[in-house]
């Protein structure tokens, strides 16, 4: 199985839409998924989500579920510095590195400022969220730490049993293709919560640009045990290749297509 996640287009965040040139991404973003075989695909209600998938949905003839709880993660804390109010995924360096909680998947939001945002509720609605999705397609997750999933074997126990990273044409474990459309923020926290790491890790040292594609895939090393690996981050390829220049959006400076 594979786990698509695709951010908005570059977004006109005061009118909850995209500006002229998320329209432009999101038309060639559409080009690239119509090629794409799709099982199902999921929604961000907010606008600037929903207008990204709706060229691409047209022209699969495709219908989508949202889902209220893949909305961005706009949950606010206390700046503890300015003392308003700020998205709690949204750190100074300074204040990020010299906070070890912010490491650590199981105190990250225990932080006098996440614990008095109430962070840790919005945290689990998004986890538990995506493991009800996971479950509807038969891969239930052992346990709230372990990113391990419970499914049908894909594998004998002799394919099991031999090591076969280093072959170069491996074999399909599960075909199906889900897609998300929604935001950075949430994106992230999703993707930590698949692969046991803390979120603040992620929203801090990674970005992806507008539109641009981000794959996990499904991997059985073991009969039963499932796991998901990230196999590309922030794919912008479909821009670059029109001669659409990424956008910075959501970046502290500019971003650059090689």
């Amino acid at each position: 199985m594979h786990l698509i996640f695709i951010r908005h287009g570059d977004p006109d965040y005061k009118n909850d839409s995209l500006t002229e040139k998320g329209f432009r991404e999101a038309e060639l973003l559409s080009d690239r998924v119509s090629e794409w075989p799709i099982d199902n695909v999921y929604l961000s209600p907010y606008g600037r989500a929903q207008k990204t998938a709706a060229s691409f949905l047209q022209k699969k003839k495709l219908d989508a579920v949202t889902l209220p709880w893949l909305k961005e993660f706009d949950t606010k804390i206390q700046d503890p510095r300015t003392k308003k109010l700020r998205g709690c995924w949204d750190w100074l360096p300074e204040d990020f590195y010299r906070e070890g909680k912010y490491f650590d998947r199981k105190k990250w939001f225990k932080t006098k400022p996440m614990k008095k945002g109430g962070i840790k509720k919005r945290w689990l609605e998004v986890c538990n969220g995506m493991d009800e999705i996971l479950e509807s397609y038969g891969f239930e997750r052992r346990d709230l730490w372990t990113p391990i999933y419970s499914c049908k074997p894909h594998l004998s126990m002799e394919e099991a049993a031999t090591d076969t990273h280093l072959v170069a044409n491996q074999k399909d474990l599960d075909s199906r293709n889900l897609v998300f459309v929604c935001h950075l923020g949430v994106m992230f926290c999703i993707i930590a919560h698949l692969t046991g790491i803390s979120p603040v890790q992620l929203w801090q040292g990674f970005f992806v640009a507008p539109t641009s594609v981000t794959v996990l895939s499904m991997e059985e090393r073991e009969c039963g045990k499932a796991v998901f690996r990230v196999q590309s981050l922030g794919d912008a390829s479909h821009l670059a290749k029109n001669g659409e220049k990424p956008s910075d959006s959501g970046f502290f400076g500019h971003t650059i297509s090689l």
